[in-house]
């Protein structure tokens, strides 16, 4: 009686005839298998924020000029540094929320995040509405935080909307913090916090130079 001759299979390609049979495709298995060196795995990501960082009610979050470094396990795998940020891949902002807001950016399960700062106003009533402060350049204020709890302070720009200084966390007791150096109009944003909740409070900040 003849011998029949079955050819022998890896087990790797055994895995791969049955996937292609599936109509599934076929991949590796070392990098299927649970805990696995992925190279491709996303480890951490860096994110440079948008330059405006200020808003006002009702408007939407802008994130031209944001981008977002993304590095990976493989030591062979280079970052994507510089990659345009979706508005899918952030979350946290409420257009109808005053005070200091942060916004996340989730990039394959990895995350980091920045601030912005929302007036529950309409540009044109800022100067009917909040309180003035004048101050030298350079020169240091204290501002009564009343909550008594750990706070934040941005100071904006008004015209770009641009962060020019901040104090960020600090602890509690009163906020105190340096104006900027240069002559202009600011906006001032501070949170304070306690026992849970944050209370957001602004101000209109105008730094003149000291006449002679």
């Amino acid at each position: 009686m003849k011998k029949r001759f079955f050819p022998s299979v890896c087990a790797y390609c055994a895995v791969c005839l049955t996937t292609l049979l599936s109509g599934a495709g076929c991949s590796n298995p070392i990098y299927d298998m649970p805990g696995a060196f992925d190279p491709e795995e996303v480890t951490a990501i860096i994110v440079t924020p948008p330059p405006q960082r200020l808003y006002y009610w009702g408007e939407t979050l802008d994130l031209t000029g944001a981008s977002a470094n993304i590095y990976y396990r493989g030591p062979g795998v280079d970052p994507k540094l510089k990659q345009e940020i979706k508005y899918g891949q952030v979350s946290g902002f409420n257009p109808r929320r005053e005070g200091i807001q942060t916004i996340a950016v989730t990039i394959e399960g990895r995350s980091d995040h920045f601030d912005i700062a929302l007036l529950s106003l309409l540009p044109a009533d800022v100067d009917e509405t909040l309180p003035l402060m004048s101050l030298s350049p350079n020169q240091e204020k204290t501002i009564q935080n009343p909550p008594e709890g750990p706070w934040k302070i941005y100071i904006f720009e008004r015209d770009s909307r641009a962060v020019v200084k901040l104090k960020n966390p600090s602890g509690a007791g009163d906020i105190v913090f340096t104006a900027p150096a240069a002559a202009g109009d600011y906006i001032i944003a501070t949170s304070s916090a306690k026992d849970g909740y944050t209370y957001p409070r602004f101000y209109r900040l105008t730094v003149t130079p000291d006449t002679p």
